[in-house]
């Protein structure tokens, strides 16, 4: 019992610290998941680091994952996930605006998972070829090296731009955008299209405890417990 009840209350420091993690810093995500060869090199820096669970990321940070590697990272004030894949790149931004942050995903290589919640601030995955602006959905974006870029919509809709115009990706499509100047071809997806999430998969779990504040009022905490 004693076990269980220090790493239960210690569970709860860690969370409660992130609020004050985010407004006192220029921290905007953290990573919560990473296996193999990832490194992370900040804005102005010529040298890359390690990335390790716990690593805090700060707008400009460029993150790299080798083969048979993987990253996940939460934003700090939604909970908004992305996982990174194997052989990617990206340059996370994230400007904050009060209690938001404005997140956008610059993709160089790679294969992406975005996952948003309860979105606050606006959230764009910026590639070579596009833009796609996201709210309350779930997506991949892969993007082929001196090639096109892919989105594969799974929940919502999603907003994709470029220099030929504006078009919705919906969940079950597929968007293909071959260059600056031409607009996505839609289709339906193929199932088998769809990345694995392999090990890369990051599940979490709410849990509800019951209390009563000093009002004597019934009340109910939700904590969300990731799953190794």
């Amino acid at each position: 019992m004693f076990r269980k009840t220090t790493w239960f209350m210690a569970f709860i420091f860690v969370l409660s610290g992130f609020p004050f993690v985010f407004a006192a810093s220029d921290y905007v995500a953290v990573v919560i998941k990473s296996r193999g060869r990832v490194t992370l090199m900040s804005k102005g820096k010529s040298r890359s680091i390690k990335v390790q669970k716990g690593q805090l990321l700060r707008d400009g940070d460029r993150l790299e994952t080798g083969t048979a590697s993987f990253c996940a990272i939460k934003f700090l004030d939604d909970k908004s996930l992305l996982r990174i894949k194997e052989n990617s790149t990206c340059v996370i931004e994230g400007k904050k605006e009060g209690e938001k942050i404005d997140k956008n995903i610059l993709v160089e290589v790679g294969s992406f998972f975005a996952s948003i919640f309860k979105q606050r601030g606006k959230f764009l995955v910026t590639t070579p070829t596009s833009v796609a602006s996201v709210k309350g959905t779930q997506f991949w974006t892969i993007q082929k090296r001196n090639g096109p870029t892919i989105y594969i919509g799974i929940e919502g809709s999603i907003d994709i731009s470029n220099k030929a115009g504006r078009v919705l990706l919906r969940a079950g499509q597929t968007g293909i955008v071959s260059s600056q100047n031409q607009l996505p071809q839609i289709r339906l997806t193929n199932p088998s299209e769809i990345p694995s999430e392999g090990e890369g998969s990051v599940k979490t779990q709410i849990l509800e405890i019951e209390f009563k504040d000093s009002d004597g009022s019934q009340k109910v905490m939700q904590i969300e417990v990731i799953q190794k």
